[in-house]
């Protein structure tokens, strides 16, 4: 097995490089495929005026409306630092809205606004259509098969 990769693997300008020890790294493996999926991604939902992040951020809330930031925040693996300023502009653009917490009026519960409701509809099968072509070559079999090696995977990182 050679360890060169052509520009089309990784990085358009470099040319062919021999990658040596990373071409079979894992890690890497699964950085360069998510680089790939998430600029793909990117591309679908900037027509749309939000990033794979907030489209994220609005699915949670979707899914789970009244939820406190800190709870979104760590659902999302994301730190207060992160999360506020996000939630800042969706809250700008009319997309989320902050309650405060019934028994507790200093905590705030995040909400979906009808705006943000009716671009979520729009993004979700735009990522949707982004996820299938990404799988396309796999049969129903092996797709149920990574999604199960990937979370075995993160499953033993967490673990250590």
């Amino acid at each position: 097995m050679s360890n060169t990769v052509t520009a089309s693997d990784d990085e358009p300008d470099l040319g062919t490089l021999d990658q040596g020890i990373l071409t079979g790294l894992l890690g890497r493996q699964l950085r360069i495929t998510n680089n790939a999926v998430f600029r793909h991604v990117e591309q679908r939902l900037h027509e749309l005026g939000i990033t794979p992040q907030q489209f994220a951020l609005l699915v949670l809330v979707e899914r789970n409306p009244g939820s406190r930031q800190s709870l979104i925040a760590k659902a999302r693996g994301l730190d207060k630092s992160t999360l506020v300023p996000m939630i800042d502009r969706l809250e700008r653009e009319d997309l989320l809205e902050r309650r405060p917490m019934a028994g507790d009026r200093r905590m705030k519960t995040i909400w979906l606004t009808d705006k943000g409701k009716e671009l979520l509809q729009q993004a979700s099968p735009a990522v949707a259509a982004t996820d299938e072509s990404l799988g396309s070559n796999l049969t129903v079999e092996e797709r149920t098969e990574l999604v199960r090696l990937l979370k075995k995977l993160r499953q033993d990182i967490s673990a250590e």
